[in-house]
């Protein structure tokens, strides 16, 4: 009996081993579930690769970081969901930390693509600048002879460069929609073109008078004379003109985009949907010199000496010799920005309205163009005048005229 009774008892106890048997860590569904969610992030993500900000130092990509948190993020929620449920496993966790992980280099994404547009590794440039507020919604500008005229939706705004642009006369205040202006060099005569027509108003003071009926969208000037097209039409008018009629000019076959006078070489140049086009004055009329095809809408043009650029949108700019007008000839590309607005030249330099990415510079000297900065404290950078001296920029994000020294 006493045998019998050691045996049952031998049944009875525990393995010795028992207390020392290894136990899953509650942190290993966790693990499990990041390495997941990375590996299912490299299969979707491109690769990513170090962004420099114009200081020169490295950046890491924001999706790879946020998508990183995210898993983390996931798995910690999908395990603490499956110890209160009491179920589920590492399945639930590896989904909650994969779904993280994929949310999170979304949202990082989106951070890249506006940092991207912000920088593009170039040197930062801080033009000192001075501003003045702008009534209503600004579209265009034009200088000379120290004058400052901002168009828009509350008519023109004019300012003297003497004193810090001083402000010296609202006109055409009952005029809507007005989309370009030009200042007729010495007489101030201000030509505007609008859906409804092209006005003319005298200098200083007096009405303006509507010399053409129909959408003009671009206008150019001397002292005597203002160039506009109106559609697909070039046409030119005496300042002073006092009738409502079409005007001897011609057709470019497209809609003419913007103009700018070569007066050293008595040219005209347009730019339209699909060419840059080089005219000339004929009596009271205008004939077509030579041309060559745009790769873009060229929405604005600027012209020094024997060159011309011309703003493509999102083509970015394009850069022209025109010592042949007859035949203009390519010179370079540039298509760092976004979308180019508009363009200046002041002596060497070209400067590039980008909208949200402020202004670029870009050295022209040897026929290139190459990237010297990007100012962003500018502003929404939407349009571009130059008098040499300064050069004015329209901000549309502060609702501002600014100037900044040409040669700064």
């Amino acid at each position: 009996m006493t045998s019998l009774t050691l045996r049952q008892h031998s049944v009875k106890t525990p393995p010795a081993n028992r207390s020392t048997r290894v136990r899953s860590s509650p942190h290993r569904p966790i693990a499990a579930a990041v390495l997941l969610g990375v590996s299912l992030l490299a299969a979707i993500a491109p690769p990513a690769r170090a962004q420099r900000p114009d200081d020169g130092t490295h950046r890491t990509p924001r999706s790879t970081i946020f998508a990183i948190v995210g898993t983390i993020l996931g798995g910690v929620a999908g395990y603490a969901y499956t110890k209160a449920a009491k179920g589920g496993g590492a399945a639930i966790v590896a989904g909650a930390a994969a779904g993280g992980g994929i949310f999170g280099y979304f949202i990082g994404r989106e951070y890249d693509v506006t940092y991207r547009t912000r920088y593009h590794g170039l040197p930062p440039l801080h033009p000192p600048s001075i501003s003045v507020d702008l009534e209503g919604e600004p579209t265009s500008l034009d200088a000379g002879d120290s004058t400052i005229a901002v168009a828009g939706s509350d008519g023109v705004e004019l300012f003297s460069e003497q004193d810090g642009l001083r402000a010296e006369a609202r006109r055409a205040g009952g005029l809507r929609g007005i989309g370009t202006v030009a200042i007729a060099p010495r007489s101030r005569w201000l030509a505007l073109g609008s859906p409804a027509g092209l006005y003319l108003y005298p200098p200083r003071v007096g009405p303006g008078t509507l010399v053409r009926e129909g959408d003009v969208g671009a206008t150019a000037a001397t002292s005597e004379r203002v160039f506009f097209g109106v559609g697909d039409r070039v046409e030119i008018a005496p300042f002073g003109a006092d009738t409502t009629r079409a005007w001897p000019g011609t057709t470019l076959g497209a809609t003419v985009r913007a103009l700018v006078v070569d007066s050293a070489r008595a040219l005209l140049l347009a730019s339209t949907d699909r060419e840059l086009v080089a005219l000339r004055v004929a009596g009271d009329s205008l004939e077509r010199v030579g041309g060559v095809t745009l790769d873009g809408v060229g929405r604005r043009l600027a012209a020094t000496h024997d060159t011309v650029a011309v703003a493509l949108g999102e083509h970015g700019v394009a850069l022209y010799d025109t010592s042949n007008p007859a035949s203009p000839r390519p010179l370079a590309t540039w298509t760092t920005a976004l979308f180019a607005y508009d363009v200046a030249f002041t002596g060497s330099r070209l400067y590039v309205a980008a909208g949200p990415e402020g202004v670029y510079v870009l050295d022209v000297g040897d026929g290139t163009l190459r990237t010297l900065g990007l100012a962003r404290g500018l502003g929404f950078a939407s349009a571009l005048a130059t008098d040499g001296r300064y050069t004015y920029i329209l901000d549309r994000r502060s609702n501002a005229l600014r100037r900044i020294q040409s040669a700064f």
